[in-house]
């Protein structure tokens, strides 16, 4: 309420009641009554300033939300800019994508008219489809996605049947092939007559590239069938380290993977992710029912595929150059034989520009046994399972080794044996062991052995032995009881087949007769191979290059 009270309006009251109060006033006071000032009062109620103060914040809220919405239209445009000078050119025919000068096209970006993506952009990504001869059953979906300024694009694809039902009736058969559409019942023989070793030693043998592994994308055959004992198992074919416990108990194995140095174009392509992922599932043998990805904001890409056996997931840090991936399944095929196709897909390596150097992506993985087992499992007894022994609990299961390389990993006779080349970062470091192979002026180039990266042999996933700890272990084990005894002439040594411990008792000279008593003559071969130190007999005098050829060795 605002009240003005005016000087010559109280002059004029006044001058009012005195004439009717008989009295007078003299002009003087007349004229100073005029010429006073006009006084002003405001009175506002608590109500209307919480309303005004209200209104105020809500609009500096909208124009701010409105800023932000304009300003981050082309954010990830920028920063794409910002990290490798890329730039976009647009013309009539649509977008291209240059950089280093050189130009690809770029799929179209197309807004979803449906509306099933909130609002989201939607750009066309390959779908999953079924293998050819696998049985996979129709099951039913349920969706909701949030609307959020977090994310450019929100993108689901399902499974598409039609190619494998189109394939079955033309050919009136059911293919159990893969994709190929081959025959699983051709025995193909995968012997190489060039290979000088008895044993592979290339590392990985993944599983979409041996046709001998029992790796086929259609039904399941056991692990021991007429079909696969017609083929010659190689040697990194991981069948002994399986989950054969059945497909519904619960349990399953977890596959964790961390890359590092991709190429950031790539990381922030949902198109590119995409049909990376839909292939690892192909040569994984396993089956992708659908998929849902989210282009987000500034920069990077999150995915999530739902698969019949259970999970794949990743996400990616473009600038960063990293992309963290978990794969998850509850069937009894073993997962690490999809480490080379991880690799391979997602371990894209960074454009040179210039004379730069290019790095080579470099991952961390685990692999983890998940659920219960015991109780639920038959029979199921922890020792059994190598996944489930040293081998799983404390080199596979664990993500910080800077190097975790399986050298061979197979199934003999007695036992199943596996050797792995491990760095790890308390004891060594991927940078010294780099530069021991590559830089000629280093330390660590002139003295590669303190840098060099251990070997662990286990026999049904215990440890046996380490290259770390051949010598402390292997010579306190001969020497204490070759030098008790007077005259030691003749010496049986039972196990030890890596040959360490008869490295040890040639080297007394007293010894005429060394016999070893080995039940596994696979893993005396496999010892040569992968682990040469530990039979290496060369600097004792008198004796052969490999110990197991002194003339003195039964």
């Amino acid at each position: 309420m605002v009240r003005r009270a005016s000087g010559r309006s109280n002059g004029r009251a006044n001058d009012g009641a005195l004439k009717n109060s008989g009295n007078t006033t003299n002009d003087a006071s007349s004229n100073d009554t005029k010429d006073s000032p006009t006084q002003t009062s405001i009175q506002v109620t608590y109500l209307f300033f919480f309303v005004a103060v209200a209104i105020s914040f809500l609009i500096a809220f909208s124009i701010g939300w409105a800023s932000r919405l304009i300003l981050l239209a082309n954010v990830r445009v920028i920063n794409m800019n910002t990290y490798d000078n890329m730039y976009i050119n647009s013309n009539d025919s649509g977008s291209f994508l240059s950089i280093s000068g050189k130009s690809q096209k770029k799929a179209p970006v197309e807004e979803d008219e449906s509306g099933g993506m909130s609002g989201k952009l939607s750009i066309q990504l390959p779908a999953p489809k079924v293998i050819a001869g696998k049985d996979v059953p129709y099951t039913t979906y349920t969706s909701k996605t949030f609307h959020t300024a977090a994310a450019i694009t929100a993108n689901t694809l399902h499974i598409d049947r039609s190619t494998a039902l189109l394939m079955m009736t033309k050919s009136k058969k059911d293919y159990n092939g893969g994709p190929d559409f081959s025959d699983d019942d051709v025995a193909i023989d995968t012997t190489d007559a060039t290979s000088e070793s008895k044993f592979e030693s290339t590392g990985w043998v993944p599983c979409h590239e041996d046709a001998g592994s029992k790796c086929s994308r259609g039904k399941e055959k056991p692990v021991n069938s007429p079909e696969s004992d017609d083929v010659d198992a190689p040697v990194n074919d991981y069948s002994h380290n399986s989950d054969e416990d059945g497909l519904h108990l619960p349990a399953g194995q977890h596959l964790l993977v961390d890359i590092k140095d991709v190429d950031a174009q790539f990381l922030n392509s949902e198109e590119r992710l995409a049909t990376a992922m839909i292939s690892l599932i192909n040569e994984s043998k396993l089956t992708l029912l659908s998929y849902h990805c989210h282009s987000l904001v500034p920069i990077g890409v999150s995915c999530a595929g739902v698969l019949l056996e259970s999970h794949i997931a990743f996400h990616t840090w473009p600038l960063e150059g990293v992309i963290t991936l978990d794969l998850f399944t509850c069937g009894g095929n073993p997962l690490i034989p999809v480490m080379p196709s991880i690799e391979r897909l997602f371990g894209v390596a960074r454009e040179s520009i210039g004379d730069e150097e290019v790095v080579k992506p470099s991952l961390l993985w685990a692999h983890k046994l998940r659920g219960f087992r015991e109780g639920f499992a038959p029979g199921y007894v922890r020792t059994s399972n190598p996944l489930d022994g040293d081998l799983g609990r404390y080199v596979l299961g664990k993500l910080d080794f800077d190097l975790k390389t399986p050298l061979i990993s197979t199934k003999t006779e007695f036992q199943s044996v596996d050797v792995y080349e491990l760095l790890y970062p308390r004891l060594r470091n991927a940078e010294s062991y780099q530069k021991s192979l590559e830089d000629r002026d280093s330390y660590e180039y002139e003295n590669p052995e303190l840098f060099a990266p251990d070997r662990v042999l286990f026999l049904d996933g215990v440890i046996q032995s380490t290259h770390y700890g051949d010598a402390p272990y292997h010579e306190s084990i001969v020497h204490p009881a070759m030098i008790t005894h007077s005259n030691p002439k003749r010496v049986a040594i039972v196990g030890g087949g890596e040959g360490a411990t008869l490295r040890e008792v040639l080297k007394h000279g007293s010894v005429e007769k060394a016999t070893m008593i080995e039940i596994d003559e696979d893993v005396v071969d496999i010892s040569k191979e992968f682990l040469p130190e530990w039979s290496n007999c060369s600097d004792i005098v008198g004796s052969a290059e490999w110990c197991f050829d002194d003339e003195r060795v039964d």
